[in-house]
């Protein structure tokens, strides 16, 4: 198989495969079939607009071709998925998995698919009941603790923009996305730059997943929380639910999620090996869509077809501390996401058609022991005293700013041209109240950076609101590099609240690997 680029102007409405058979003289009749494997937006200054493509064509004569074609393209092996050998190890129960996030959903599709019938415990409920709750927390403020933004089927990242850009370099980023594609997604996520599925779109890709694991014999239990482990020499042999049953274990992947505290405190406990990690916090920035299309946009004529605009930003401030956008959601809207009572976080997610009116984004310090302490647990310590101290200084409601008010350390008495989206409501005060000093220099430095290397960025009415406090897990589990169990035997630590991934791919991919050393270890004959 041939990877072949090709651009095409934007406004060109040819099939990219018919300009590829143009320019290379290719002869139709020898293009046995064709996929787009990546698209691209090259938008840079002093040039036309275009997209630029890489396609693999499956030819006849192709060595012919590959002679012809050598400056030009490149011979490509078809990703085939290697699944993993079962072990000898006699498996005496079923595998437990502990959270239906993207690790624990992707850990527990390949162990069904492999005939493992695993047993998921999710302490949140199911998708349908899941979505009733949020909404009426987003409609009323009455927060249920175990079903939010944070807790359910799908974990955290079912309330996003789906988002499956991932910068980690795996094969098995292909695997992820040709199961969400099966489970419904957009086939185009296989070849997008920056693909996303939309926060719509994704809740019914997560019920398929569901639902395929249940019919090859996995059984997922909803409002069930690990309460307590049980440990015998060195292994986890038990886990207590929060149902009151005891469920003897043989492995045990723990899937829990960046925002599962009380279960960092219960394996804590448990004397199972943590360690404090760094993270990042800070605030959502709401700009105008239009904004942001006229801007990124700037050197392309028509760009009404091209969809909402994106940016990501990185700076570095004096004091040595990353600050950088996460989670743009363009065309979106800022949510609530607390998981605790009086307290705000926000988050952001975009719908699949991405039309909303304003464009927003985390703008985010990185933040270290020096800022929250020393103890294992002082990262979501800090991060519940800055989401308390948002509620308060909101009165309830989200503390909001202006950016440029921000800057000039002035108070605003009404909110400008921008309507935040938070379902709550604002309060307008000045949140270098929330923050430390160095976390506001830190702050006004990029956003003065940004601003003068994306003019208007931080005027025009844009507007601040905190507090984005769910970036990533303050916690590691620890685990061997090797067999990825921890100290405890047959315990595995994965995805983004172990702290060994960020986002939704990655966090599956992690699933999987733990997944994979179950399989390699033991036997499903039980």
């Amino acid at each position: 198989m041939l990877r072949v680029e090709i651009n095409q102007r934007i406004e060109d409405p040819t099939e990219p495969i018919d300009l590829i058979v143009r320019k290379y003289h290719i002869s139709s009749e020898d293009i046995l079939s064709h996929q787009i494997v990546h698209r691209s937006l090259d938008a840079r200054a002093n040039r036309p607009a275009m997209f630029v493509y890489q396609i693999d064509l499956k030819l006849n004569n192709e060595a012919r071709y590959a002679q012809r074609l050598k400056s030009h393209a490149r011979s490509v092996t078809p990703y085939v998925y290697q699944k993993p050998v079962p072990g000898t190890e006699p498996m005496k129960n079923r595998p437990v998995v502990i959270g239906f996030g993207p690790a624990g959903m992707a850990a527990a599709l390949l162990l069904a698919k492999m005939g493992y019938q695993p047993l998921v415990l999710e302490r949140g409920p199911a998708i349908e009941e899941r979505k009733a709750q949020v909404n009426r927390y987003w409609k009323t403020g009455l927060l249920n603790p175990e079903a939010n933004v944070q807790f359910g089927e799908g974990g955290a990242g079912a309330f996003s923009d789906g988002k499956l850009t991932t910068r980690i370099k795996d094969d098995r980023v292909q695997l992820i996305l040709d199961e969400l594609i099966k489970a419904g997604a957009d086939p185009s996520i296989a070849w997008m730059n920056h693909p996303h599925i939309g926060t719509d779109s994704l809740l019914d890709v997560d019920v398929t997943i569901r639902k395929t694991i249940e019919s090859l014999g996995g059984t997922i239990l909803f409002n069930t929380k690990a309460q307590s482990f049980g440990i015998e020499n060195g292994a986890i042999t038990s886990i207590t639910a929060s149902t009151g049953d005891v469920i003897p274990c043989s492995a045990v992947i723990l899937a829990i999620g960046h925002s599962a505290r009380d279960t960092f405190q219960t394996l804590l406990d448990a004397q199972v090996p943590l360690e404090s990690k760094p993270f990042a916090v800070g605030v959502r920035v709401e700009h105008l869509q239009s904004f942001i299309n006229a801007r990124q946009y700037r050197n392309i004529a028509d760009y009404s077809s091209l969809g909402a605009a994106e940016y990501h930003l990185s700076h570095t401030s004096s004091l040595g501390k990353g600050v950088y956008s996460f989670c743009m959601c363009p065309g979106g809207y800022v949510v609530a996401a607390a998981s605790e009572p009086d307290t705000v976080v926000v988050n952001g997610m975009s719908y699949a058609a991405r039309d909303g009116k304003n464009a927003n984004s985390a703008i985010v310090v990185q933040v270290d022991h020096t800022d929250y302490g020393e103890g294992i647990l002082a990262g979501v310590h800090y991060q519940q005293k800055l989401e308390h101290l948002a509620w308060t200084l909101g009165n309830g409601k989200a503390p909001a700013q202006l950016m440029q008010s921000y800057l000039n350390h002035t108070q605003d008495e009404s909110i400008g041209a921008i309507t935040p989206t938070y379902p709550l409501g604002v309060n307008l005060t000045d949140l270098h109240a929330l923050f430390s000093d160095p976390m506001n220099q830190s702050l006004e430095e990029m956003m003065r950076h940004t601003n003068s290397i994306f003019p208007g960025f931080a005027e025009h009415g844009s507007i601040m609101t905190g507090v984005e406090s769910r970036t990533s897990s303050p916690v590691r589990i620890l685990r061997n590099l090797d067999t990825l169990e921890s100290d405890i035997s047959s315990l595995y630590p994965a995805g983004e609240g172990a702290g060994y991934s960020g986002g939704i791919v990655s966090s599956a991919i992690d699933g999987l690997k733990c997944a994979e050393k179950i399989i390699e270890r033991f036997s499903p004959n039980y």
